[in-house]
């Protein structure tokens, strides 16, 4: 009787630990399983808030006195992990409306008053100074507020006439079609030490140097930091989808890095045969656009909210 009633508690005491054992490991999975699906959505509510800021956020222009500028500051990342299709730009978007115009009419457009664009101020006699890198534009002007500072400067071994560009850079920039009726502000040049930022003009390997660790490959040019950094070559050989149209696709150039100086990232083709905004990479492909050097499509945007 006594051994009945010893295997009689031992059996109890087994049971009893197997239920709770058997218990506890259906109710673990499940709270983390919980847990799990809780935390997704929490990520997914989060990133759906980001996305809807970073559709709605207006470019800004936000530059400041090139002493102020800090370098820290700049997002770095290595060539692996970064294209040249998302160098300067954030998402790449489309254009909710599409402008057509008449061939003629794009050609006529790309026409400023006093400027030869298609000449591109080359200079096949310039002299090289083979002790100094860099050719400097000298001026005089002050830091002026409410106005956009920029500096100049042309590798020494670029053939082009630095006070031919620099009057060319600014009938670009100040032209009513352009920049400064978007960002309310006026381009003017200063020393290098007194510019929100600089424009340099460079060859394909320097420009590689000066834009690392974006991609340009010798090929392409670029926004790094407080520099747009113009590829000399491509202002010899324009691009593919431009033809011969080298003053079109020069006017582009400019444009579109300034572009992304001020705060403007990537867009796309909004229809075949339309013209294409200026933040297109045109340098790659038009993709079924037609070429275009004004900030059009961006200022529309910048009015009306035009790109989805």
């Amino acid at each position: 009787m006594e051994k009945r009633n010893t295997l009689l508690v031992i059996t109890l005491v087994v049971f009893v630990f197997c239920t709770i054992y058997i218990g506890a490991d259906l109710f673990v999975p499940e709270n983390i399983e919980e847990a799990g699906i809780e935390s997704i959505n929490l990520e997914m509510i989060q990133n759906e808030q980001v996305n809807q800021i970073s559709t709605n956020t207006t470019p800004k222009t936000t530059l400041m006195p090139q002493e102020e500028i800090s370098p820290e500051k700049e997002l770095v990342t290595d060539n692996e992990s970064i294209d040249i299709a998302e160098s300067d730009g954030a998402n790449i978007s489309i254009a909710k409306l599409a402008i057509f115009v008449s061939e003629d009419e794009r050609k006529a457009r790309t026409l400023i008053e006093s400027v030869d664009l298609s000449e591109g101020c080359l200079d096949e006699g310039k002299a090289q100074d083979l002790e100094n890198q860099w050719e400097f534009l000298e001026n005089s002007n002050s830091y002026t507020e409410n106005t956009l500072n920029i500096s100049l400067k042309v590798e020494s071994t670029v053939k082009i006439n630095i006070d031919c560009i620099s009057n060319m850079l600014l009938k670009i920039l100040n032209d009513p079609r352009g920049w400064s009726t978007i960002v309310n502000k006026r381009f003017q040049f200063t020393s290098f030490e007194k510019s929100d930022f600089e424009i340099i003009f460079a060859t394909p390997n320097t420009v590689d140097e000066l834009c690392a660790p974006l991609a340009t490959n010798g090929i392409y040019s670029c926004r790094r930091e407080n520099k747009v950094v113009l590829n000399y070559f491509r202002w010899l050989a324009g691009a593919k989808d431009f033809g011969t149209d080298l003053a079109t696709y020069r006017l582009y150039l400019v444009n579109h890095e300034v572009g992304h100086m001020l705060g403007w990232g990537h867009t796309d083709c909004p229809a075949e045969g339309a013209l294409a905004p200026l933040m297109m990479q045109q340098s790659k492909s038009t993709n079924g656009c037609r070429p275009y050097g004004w900030p059009t499509y961006e200022r529309l945007n910048n009015i009306y909210n035009t790109q989805k």
